[in-house]
């Protein structure tokens, strides 16, 4: 369905540029609408609650939030604080969790139906009047024209894992990739439409730090207990099966012979995103400048792959663990240096 104003077609497809680099591209049909010049209330309740829950559920997502213009933070911190809901249900397998994805897919839907025009009419549906997150994702695709399928996926793909009871953990380097691309990827498309950017260049650039984050990602939770290796990786390299379901198991180091398979997969998964990052780091210079904000999930990425080759892809080294642990001096230390490279990114426009 389409809401009154006319939304862009937009029909993704792949551009192989390897065999790891597929990319979504865009048909638009017209230019991004003007972003609101007016600023987000402080006492709007909706914008408070999804940056509180972006802070606590991925500080370094806040973090990047706060950098960018003031306009787009309310709609920024609202498709976050989507992102951390469905990728915590994501995580049960359980008949509920289905319902509650069904029920954020329905509740996207209703936003984009012609009978929620909260402007012209003063109603709303009941999802939009009973959730924060919905009602600052409505404000979103009011102010920035948002395209539905985009949202519709990034929920759909979560949907089909769960229904598959994969629990985030996929067959094939190749189901990796195109998980990644479908949710981290597709969120930053959103992203740079709220920063006013519809270009197909900076689509390409965003598709390469949404995998390569995502892949990141699934090598941080390793370290905390969570085997996120694809099953071909786990195969290749005879990872032992008594180890995939708690790997911290292994931190004693009393099978030297187990730790190695795990670093050696892990090496792999940290080549294929540091692949995907030398790529967007070559073509940054296409993003324009007003999708400059949009990118810098990198730098994370970057940093903690600098830090992992560091100890030679042992990921169960206390070195790379600790930057997780927000109690301990090196993981408060990890975010402020955080901090100063996505400021020194922001200014440079260069990561």
């Amino acid at each position: 369905m389409m809401r009154a104003i006319t939304l862009r077609h937009v029909k993704p497809h792949r551009q192989r540029a390897s065999s790891y680099t597929p990319f979504y591209t865009r048909h638009f049909s017209s230019s991004a609408p003007a972003v609101s010049s007016s600023a987000p209330a402080v006492n709007d309740q909706h914008f408070i609650y999804n940056r509180n829950l972006v802070q606590t559920r991925d500080y370094e997502a806040y973090a990047i939030g706060l950098l960018h213009p003031q306009t787009v933070q309310p709609s920024y911190f609202a498709l976050r604080a989507l992102h951390v809901e469905i990728a915590s249900i994501q995580a049960k397998e359980s008949a509920v969790a289905a319902m509650r994805l069904k029920w954020w897919y329905d509740a996207i839907q209703t936003l984009y139906s012609p009978s929620n025009n909260a402007t012209s009419s003063g109603q709303n549906s009941v999802a939009v009047k009973s959730n924060p997150t919905i009602l600052g994702l409505d404000q979103a695709i009011q102010s920035h024209n948002l395209t539905q399928r985009f949202l519709e996926r990034m929920v759909e793909t979560r949907m089909g894992d769960l229904e598959k009871g994969s629990n985030g953990r996929f067959d094939t380097v190749q189901d990796m990739i195109s998980f990644f691309e479908r949710t981290n990827s597709t969120l930053l498309f959103l992203d740079l439409e709220c920063c006013g950017v519809i270009d197909e260049e900076a689509d390409k650039v965003a598709n390469c730090i949404g995998i390569a984050s995502g892949v990141v990602n699934m090598i941080r939770s390793i370290g905390c207990g969570n085997v996120g290796i694809p099953r071909d990786l786990i195969d290749k390299h005879g990872v032992k099966e008594e180890y995939i379901d708690d790997p911290t198991k292994l931190i004693d180091g009393e099978d030297p012979e187990a730790r190695r398979a795990i670093r050696d997969a892990v090496q792999d998964m940290a080549m294929i995103a540091g692949n995907y990052l030398s790529h967007a780091r070559a073509h940054q210079g296409d993003v324009p400048s007003d999708g400059k904000s949009a990118m810098l999930s990198a730098v994370s990425a970057l940093r903690y792959l600098e830090r992992l080759e560091s100890v030679d892809y042992d990921v169960m080294q206390e070195k790379v663990r600790i930057v997780e642990n927000t109690d301990a001096l090196d993981g408060r230390f990890w975010r402020l240096q955080h901090m100063l490279y996505l400021g020194r990114a922001h200014w440079t426009g260069v990561f």
